[in-house]
């Protein structure tokens, strides 16, 4: 039976009728390395691409310096370096799924009714983007080894597996005595060195070897692979099966780690039975391609690239093997051979010529030998052989290389097409110029440092562009946008915004808040809203602030219990008293007025502190904290300082009475003068500076009495609060007007106010902030702000080119970027016009987001000065950035990492949203009012559905103006308080009530 069995193995061997027969991987050697039956060491990289954008002359200067570094290893026999690509447009869902499946599970957590357009997003990202892989293995071969070094390792290894069972102790089983002795150090020394350079330009990743096994199963499965598939590995446990595996006597196969190609393959693959060049693996048909010529040019992967169909799925080998010397030999030989027949073909004089010149290039460049190899796939026969002559004729024009259909192997050149899955490989060995393979091979597809998130972009030609707002490969999270008015800003916001809500592991929802002029924001903000359920509706409100009694808030209001501001808060103070006192249409404080400003802030606090001069408590100021006093039983005399009030409330349990007394224990604008006028340290040191023929210390006085007749709202104790809200719009239009210089200081003042209502609490982080808190009251903050302080916060300032005029505006804006980064808070700063952001704001923020390239070359000469785009990218931007259309939007983002390697990217990348989030987020007038009349009668995620499928462009404006035009409704057949929104409605519901669900209509009260 043993010798019938041997006889049999050996013929197996020589026909491969096996998987294993192809397979080079015998078995792991440790973490990352993988050993080949030879006894080599294989290592596998995940290529992910560049940050910036690779023109042909920044390629070119990458190619030179990846070879002047690499040449000496090159020239050196027994390293082989293998390049896949794959782009398969069957399989992009793949890209996508787990940044959506993230996505929804925080929708879930949330409770939040958005589930429905996040999956439409995928659907239509499904078919706007490919996905691709690319992958560098890297193998060392025994023959590496010095003759010598090799003999003895060979001795050696055989000695030890002697004492273990021989080499292979299981014919189907893996063998851990095959490595050979001594090529690990060489493989490690070849693997860091060409790692270290092509990381310069490249993002990697090294496999694991369980990775890179998981991830070559994938591609064999066409991804039918579950994410948990593990392969067998030492390490691993056992995998003990109760059967003889071989008959050979002591063959220990079925208690040793199954053979890897037998793990690879549920089955084998066969030769298709209609056409012999096809490879059949059950629902799917491969087809293989071989390069059989050397090309007369090599030509730069991305031609190739951006010759292939889109709906072409395909996938490239590129193999390069060192050994100078070798290939020279190779060369010298066909040479000689065809020298002495030239008198019977003219094309091998041609042959001897070409070896000649590649002979003379050898003399100062290195030479490799390389094989390439494609394959294409389809479902059917006839689908797989068109992908095929599609792809045969990209092939063929890139560099004009000829190519063949292997009608020998068909199964084996497929396998030659996966990565370090073989060693043998059939296509021809071509001779190259080190430089003009790694020329052809693919490393200049961009990439995003992000493998998952939940901003989805797309590049130019149809890549995923993952962004996960708020990770830890960026120091902050701080953001400029820029652009003009139609260049989809809006959408830009919210869909940013959005992306921070779903963002995985939000178990509540993040603070936002977004300060804007007009109603943009508020419609975002009402999309929340509607999508919570009803006891999380006041979760998300949208105020309009007035200059009225209603909104008056405090700016020198202090967290409970804080007698004096914390000093991230006593900044926004300064800035804001200093703005109020500086006359309409200057833009700088008088000499001085910056120092005694912040003397007067510190002294304000000082002097109605407890100790000194505080306010009297008084009843019938607040009606609130009376009742608690009364309710409680509380004893007041006259004499009670507001301080002494709060505190009892607090000590009572009274947390929010406490906050409301305390709003009258603390200053405000009005009784700045009285401490100007009180208070000598003030006067002995300003009281002689003057402003012309004025003092300093009265010009302030008449500054302040000016700015609490035209600010009163700002003049008193707090009256507004956003509550409990975390996701908020604050519309500044009606109290920030366009026009005279008071106007844009009016709308600077009301800027500053409104940032106060949303980051009140924003700067707060236990290590910073505990320590300037009363001890009295350290334990109730810490609480609360380690409560929230992991939870993400974002503020928002829209139209930000309305503070152009203000530099307080402007300088707490940088404040805000500064402290950011410690507090964890993002900040985006939107405007349509780039001088709005200077240098200080540039060298702090790490996003920025550029929607046009502007409408003159001024602006773009701007965009170059102040952020120094590519040469690469500024061509792109000029080719792409033209304004929103049906590839949805495009925009140049720079972005800043914490890698030293590669800490920026560059890219044009196009925001692509499905039509039910553009209904979602659309803020066109009459689109609103139809999304709200609906959604009041059955539910946003009805109305989303049934507004996406009539109006899959986003917006029902052109249908209203016809119907109101053409007079198209009849009134008089209708309620007469009905307006023409509800009468569409109506008419929508009814036509498209099969895609109702009745378990999302809101139930009546």
């Amino acid at each position: 039976m043993s010798i019938s069995f041997s006889v049999a193995s050996f013929v197996n061997r020589i026909f491969k009728t096996s998987v294993s027969h192809y397979c080079q991987l015998e078995t792991a050697s440790d973490e990352h390395n993988l050993v080949t039956r030879d006894g080599g060491l294989l290592t596998a990289f995940e290529v992910k691409g560049t940050f910036g954008i690779m023109g042909n002359d920044a390629t070119k200067s990458h190619i030179t310096s990846l070879v002047d570094t690499l040449s000496s290893a090159l020239k050196r026999p027994g390293h082989r370096i293998q390049f896949v690509f794959r782009r398969d447009p069957l399989n992009s869902h793949e890209a996508l799924r787990r940044s959506i499946q993230g996505a929804i599970r925080t929708l879930q957590a949330l409770n939040m009714d958005l589930e429905d357009m996040v999956i439409e997003r995928s659907n239509k990202l499904e078919k706007k983007t490919v996905l691709e892989t690319c992958f560098l293995v890297i193998t060392t071969t025994p023959r590496a080894l010095h003759p010598d070094i090799l003999k003895g390792s060979s001795k050696e290894r055989l000695q030890k597996a002697s004492k273990n069972g021989g080499l292979k102790p299981g014919a189907f089983a893996q063998s851990p005595m095959v490595e050979m002795p001594g090529v690990d150090t060489l493989h490690a020394g070849f693997v860091s060195q060409v790692i270290s350079r092509l990381e310069e330009k490249l993002s990697m990743r090294k496999y694991k070897a369980h990775e890179f096994l998981h991830q070559l199963r994938k591609q064999i499965t066409q991804y039918d692979t579950s994410d948990k598939w593990r392969a067998y590995l030492p390490g691993d446990k056992m995998p003990a099966r109760l059967m003889q595996e071989s008959p050979e006597d002591g063959d220990v196969s079925n208690i040793l780690w199954p053979d890897i190609s037998h793990q690879l393959f549920s089955r084998n693959p066969e030769t298709c039975k209609e056409d012999h060049t096809l490879v059949d693996i059950g629902d799917w048909k491969i087809a293989p391609i071989l390069v059989d010529q050397r090309p007369q040019e090599a030509k730069p992967f991305a031609d190739l690239f951006k010759s292939i169909h889109r709906d072409v799925p395909w996938q490239m080998s590129l193999v390069i093997d060192s050994g100078h010397d070798r290939v020279c030999q190779l060369i010298s030989r066909k040479k000689t051979f065809s020298s002495f027949i030239a008198f019977v073909s003219s094309e091998n004089k041609l042959i001897r010529e070409a070896a000649e010149e590649l002979l003379e290039a050898a003399v100062e460049k290195t030479m490799v030998s390389a094989q390439i190899s494609f394959s294409t796939w389809g479902r059917d026969v006839e689908e797989v052989r068109r992908n095929r002559s599609k792809l045969k004729s990209a092939v063929e024009s890139w560099g004009q290389l000829q190519v063949v259909e292997e009608r020998g192997d068909a199964i084996e050149a497929w396998f030659n097409t996966m990565p370090g899955f073989s060693a043998n490989h059939l296509a021809t060995r071509i001779p190259l110029l080190a430089e003009e393979a790694l020329t052809m091979s693919p490393i200049t597809r961009p990439v995003s440092p992000w493998a998952d998130g939940t901003m989805l972009y797309r590049t130019i030609d149809e890549k995923v562009f993952p962004f996960l707002p708020g990770s830890d490969l960026q120091t902050a999270n701080m953001e400029l946008v820029f652009a003009p008015p139609g260049f989809g800003k809006s959408f830009y916001l919210a869909a940013s915004n959005m992306g921070l809500i779903t963002r995985p592991g939000n178990e509540v929802l993040p603070r936002i808040g977004i300060l804007d002029i007009g109603f943009s924001s508020a419609m975002f903000v009402e999309l929340v809203k509607d999508s919570l359920p009803a006891d999380q509706k006041h979760l998300a409100q949208s105020f309009r602030i007035e200059m009225t009694n209603d909104y008056a808030v405090n700016f020198f209001d202090t967290p409970l219990g804080c007698q004096r501001p914390l000093s991230v808060d006593r900044e926004y103070v300064v800035n804001m008293l200093l703005l109020l006192c500086t006359p309409a249409g200057r833009k700088e404080p008088v000499d001085r007025m910056a120092e005694l400003i912040s003397n007067l802030v510190d002294a304000m606090y000082d002097y109605f502190s407890e100790e000194r001069n505080p306010q009297y408590y008084e009843k019938g100021m607040d009606s609130r904290v009376d009742k608690a006093l009364a309710d409680h039983m509380m004893p007041t005399f006259e004499g009670d300082s507001w301080w002494k009030i709060s505190r009892m409330l607090f000590d009572a349990g009274l947390t929010q009475e406490a906050s409301l007394a305390q709003r009258f224990a603390v200053p405000t604008l009005n009784d700045a003068t009285t401490v100007l006028s009180q208070e000598t340290s003030i006067s002995d040191v300003y009281g002689s500076s003057m402003v012309g023929n004025e003092k300093l210390i009265d010009y302030l006085k008449v500054m302040i009495i000016s700015a609490v007749n035209d600010y009163p709202i700002l003049a008193q104790p707090t009256v507004f609060s956003i509550g409990e809200a975390r996701i908020i719009s604050i519309d500044l239009m009606s109290v920030a007007k366009e026009g005279s210089a008071q106007a844009e200081k009016r709308t600077a003042v009301m800027y500053l106010l409104g940032r106060q209502i949303i980051c009140k609490d924003y700067y707060r982080k236990a290590e910073f902030t505990l320590p300037e808190i009363p001890e009295h009251f350290r334990a109730y903050h810490k609480k609360i702000i380690e409560k929230d302080e992991s939870v993400p916060k974002k503020f928002c300032m829209d139209e930000f080119h309305r503070t152009s005029n203000s530099p307080q505006v402007r300088k707490q804006a940088v404040v805000d970027i500064r402290e950011g980064r410690k507090y964890d808070v993002h900040v985006s700063l939107l405007s349509q016009l780039l001088s709005d952001f200077d240098s200080d704001m540039i060298q702090l923020i790490n996003n920025t987001v550029i929607l046009s390239k502007g409408i003159s070359e001024t602006t773009m000469d701007e965009i170059k000065n102040r952020f120094r785009p590519s040469a690469d990218a500024v061509r792109y931007m000029n080719r792409w950035l033209t304004g929103p259309g049906a590839e949805g939007s495009s925009m140049l983002y720079i972005g800043s990492l914490k890698s030293e390697t590669a800490p920026q990217i560059q890219q044009v990348i196009r925001l692509t949203l499905g039509g039910s989030e553009i209904w979602a987020y659309t803020t066109t007038p009459q689109d609103v009012s139809l999304r709200r009349r609906m959604t009041q009668k059955i539910g946003l995620n009805n109305t989303l559905k049934i507004l996406t499928k009539a109006y899959p462009n986003g917006s029902a404006k052109a249908e209203i103006q016809l119907m109101l035009s053409d007079n198209a409704v009849d009134f008089n057949e209708h309620d007469q308080n009905l307006t023409i929104f509800d009468i569409l409605v109506d008419k929508l519901i009814r036509e498209h009530s099969v895609l109702i669900d009745n378990a999302k209509i809101p139930v009546a009260k």
